[in-house]
């Protein structure tokens, strides 16, 4: 043995090879531990370390290990439960001999060794047992879920063995799992019989005090197990209960070995019609002294509505009833029928469960209680039954094939629950709506108090036909007026921002339009004081050349006549002035001028300033009156006259003019002509002499809105022509702006035609 070997010898492998040292082990645990200093030192590590010797180590080295002895084997089944709530390890042998009590299709089987039972796995290797064999088990025990379990390695065969003596037991006790794998015995009634597939069992529902217990019987095809439904009987079995992951427990089972476990007490009828009829206000009435479960009853009543293949209400007189029936059965309302089934009490209403139904008649429709008050409902007077109540639809919600519907009369909320295939559509009344709901009242909660006090219930409705529309709901509700708010609020909001970019859009607007104002202005009265200036400067500086032209030929030919030239030129010289003057103050002042000179007077003024110096002759002629237009027209018409005049005796040499006005009721004519050279009036105005005083009568032609033709041609004299409406716009009013040209402010007309 070497150091390593004796540091291991000082290892306890667990609580329970603790308990297993002897005496001897304990004077070898005592001496080893004083060697512990010697250990560390020929480890040479750790503080143990210290001088020793080679004859001590010899001694340790002597030192043989002891084996550890082995787990003696649980006998016995009471022996296992002891140990059961402290088993953690899967190394405690068990070798148990006893009876088996029920045996599994897998496998698996109960054993009872007389006092006690528990349950043995299933294994693949060792052979299947049967109930009622004695056999001896060897394996590992096991914790188990309720009760302590065996795995088995090796199974044999002792022969068969009578069963224990059965303990009686009721439903509580089954349920709470205290006698989980045990032999027990109990009394019931059989509610029904169902052989599933594969048919390894015939399941029994069977009625006990406290509830209904799910009773095994493994199947025999020889025996016939539907005889048993409605009969008092007595079955021997072992207990057995579902549990979860968390070891709850969640329903008990009875597995009986055979038919022979099953005693009968009391034989139930053949013919579950053939019991006498008891009306359905008296069933699950108290009987005094009667203490065994209830048997099978018979009733029948007037179907009111099937909510399903299997769930189905009828009415008694004045009393419903629930019934469910062990087969799918059609019937329609107002169906007479019997049943014949199991009572029960489910959330405070009774129900026959297990039923048969046959048909006996046909009606009409049952007619739905309508209580007055809600009250009636509440305290469960027509629990069961058929009711219609008027109601407003509060709301409703689906959820797969069940419609919960929420309702509100008399202060009351209630519920109504409709079950539809989740493929089918669905048509309710709009939410708030006031209808007829017509169904199965059912009582659906009940106060936790001594003596009965429902607190809710419940409507059962058949299908949407069942809610018959009264009055429709307010077009203004919650819903419709949350959304106008908020389309409202959206408007708003958009509105305002299209109000904001409106502003910003009419800022930048507004600001061009002025830019465009501000030039179009500038333009505009660069023409008017150019046309001033060539109307009046222009002229009376075309008078003043004329006038020193001649004074130059009379100087010393006729001094008198000279003379007489001078002093029209200086006074052709001071009205300039005065007109310049004038001019200029009208630019300064911000009102308007008040001076103004008439029309007739200012074309006769002109004639006489021109004949009186020598000038060609010029005759006014003036048909009507033109007393009453505005200054404005006066004013270009006045200009229009002296441009044309000064042309005629600048450029065209004329010795005769002669000016037209005429005046009717809704037409003004103003007509220039003369005898002098002419031009082409073709021709573009700035390609001849005297272009811009043609440009200035066009566009004083424009502001009156009248139409200014220009005949001429060469050595055939000129002819220019006014005509200015005085009917539909207002004459003086500002015309429409001529298309603007690169080359001057306003454009000009196209060229008129030729006067003829």
């Amino acid at each position: 043995m070497n150091a390593r070997s004796g540091i291991a010898w000082f290892t306890l492998a667990g609580r329970r090879d603790a308990q297993r040292i002897g005496p001897p082990q304990l004077v070898k645990l005592r001496v080893s531990l004083r060697c512990l200093p010697l250990c560390g030192a020929v480890l040479g590590a750790g503080p143990f370390a210290s001088p020793v010797n080679a004859s001590n180590v010899v001694e340790i080295q002597r030192q043989p290990p002891a084996a550890a002895p082995a787990l003696k084997p649980v006998t016995s089944v009471a022996e296992a439960f002891a140990l059961w709530p402290g088993l953690r390890a899967d190394d405690q042998p068990a070798e148990l001999e006893g009876v088996v009590t029920g045996a599994m299709p897998n496998g698996a089987f109960r054993l009872h060794d007389g006092a006690l039972g528990l349950y043995v796995a299933k294994s693949a290797d060792l052979p299947r047992v049967g109930a009622g064999e004695r056999v001896r088990v060897t394996g590992v025990l096991q914790a188990g879920g309720t009760s302590p379990s065996i795995t088995p390695h090796a199974i044999a065969r002792l022969g068969r063995a009578p069963f224990p003596e059965a303990r009686p037991a009721t439903f509580s006790v089954l349920a709470s799992g205290a006698v989980d794998n045990q032999w027990v015995e109990v009394e019931g009634v059989v509610r029904a019989v169902h052989l599933p597939e594969p048919r390894d069992f015939a399941v029994l529902d069977l009625g006990m005090d406290g509830g209904n217990l799910l009773a095994l019987v493994n199947y025999d095809p020889r025996t016939e197990y539907t005889s048993l439904v409605d009969a008092a009987v007595r079955l021997r079995g072992t207990a057995a209960v579902k549990a979860n992951a968390q070891k709850q427990i969640l329903e008990p089972s009875l597995r009986v070995p055979s038919r022979a476990e099953i005693t009968v007490l009391r034989p139930g009828l053949p013919d579950p019609f053939a019991q006498p009829l008891v009306p359905a206000s008296l069933i699950l009435r108290v009987r005094p002294g009667v203490r065994e479960h209830p048997h099978r009853v018979r009733t029948g009543g007037t179907v009111t509505r099937q909510l399903s293949a299997t769930t189905l209400f009828l009415r008694d007189g004045d009393t419903g009833l629930k019934v469910e029936t062990s087969a799918p059965a059609t019937f329609q309302p107002g169906d007479r029928i019997e049943v014949a089934g199991f009572p029960v009490v489910k959330d405070g209403m009774a129900v026959l469960e297990q039923a048969q139904a046959r048909l006996i008649g046909t009606g009409a429709p049952p007619e739905p209680v309508v209580p007055k008050r809600m009250a009636r409902l509440l305290a469960g007077k027509h629990n069961s039954d058929l009711v219609r109540v008027r109601a407003r639809l509060a709301d409703w919600v689906r959820a797969g094939p069940n419609v919960t519907l929420v309702f509100q009369a008399d202060d009351q909320l209630f519920k109504g629950l409709l079950m539809l295939p989740e493929s089918a559509p669905l048509t309710l009344p709009e939410i708030n709506s006031l209808v007829d709901v017509t169904g199965i009242c059912v009582i659906s909660d009940l106060e936790d108090v001594w003596v009965y006090r429902p607190r809710a219930f419940v409507v059962l409705v058949a299908g949407p036909a069942d809610l018959a529309l009264v009055q429709a709901p307010p077009w203004w509700t919650a819903s419709r007026l949350q959304r106008a708010l908020t389309m409202a609020c959206i408007v708003l909001l958009a509105t305002a921002g299209w109000l904001w970019a409106l502003r910003r859009q009419v800022r930048r607007t507004r600001t061009v339009i002025e830019q465009q104002a501000r030039h179009a202005a500038a333009l505009e009265e660069r023409s008017r004081i150019a046309r001033e200036l060539h109307d009046t400067l222009e002229q009376g500086l075309t008078g003043v050349s004329l006038q020193m032209k001649a004074i130059e030929t009379d100087l010393e030919r006729s001094p008198a006549a000279a003379r007489v030239r001078l002093q029209a030129a200086r006074q052709m010289l001071r009205e300039s002035r005065a007109v310049a003057r004038n001019a200029i103050r009208e630019l300064r002042s911000e009102t308007e001028s008040t001076r103004h000179e008439r029309l007739v007077d200012g074309l006769r003024r002109l004639a006489g300033n021109w004949s009186s110096s020598g000038a060609p002759v010029i005759d006014v002629r003036v048909a009507g009156t033109a007393a009453d237009l505005p200054a404005r027209v006066e004013a270009h018409l006045l200009g229009i006259a002296t441009e044309a005049v000064t042309n005629a005796i600048k450029h065209g040499r004329a010795a005769h003019i002669r000016i037209e006005l005429e005046r009717t009721d809704n037409h003004l004519s103003l007509r220039i002509a003369d005898d002098g050279v002419g031009f082409d009036a073709t021709g573009e105005p700035r390609s001849r002499p005297g272009g811009f005083g043609l440009l200035g009568m066009r566009e004083r032609a424009h502001e009156l809105n009248g139409h200014l033709r220009i005949a001429s041609a060469p050595n055939r004299g000129t002819q220019v022509a006014l005509d200015v409406p005085l009917c539909g716009r207002t004459v003086g009013t500002a015309p429409p702006p001529l298309p603007a040209r690169a080359s001057t402010p306003v454009a000009r007309r196209t060229a008129p035609p030729r006067l003829v």
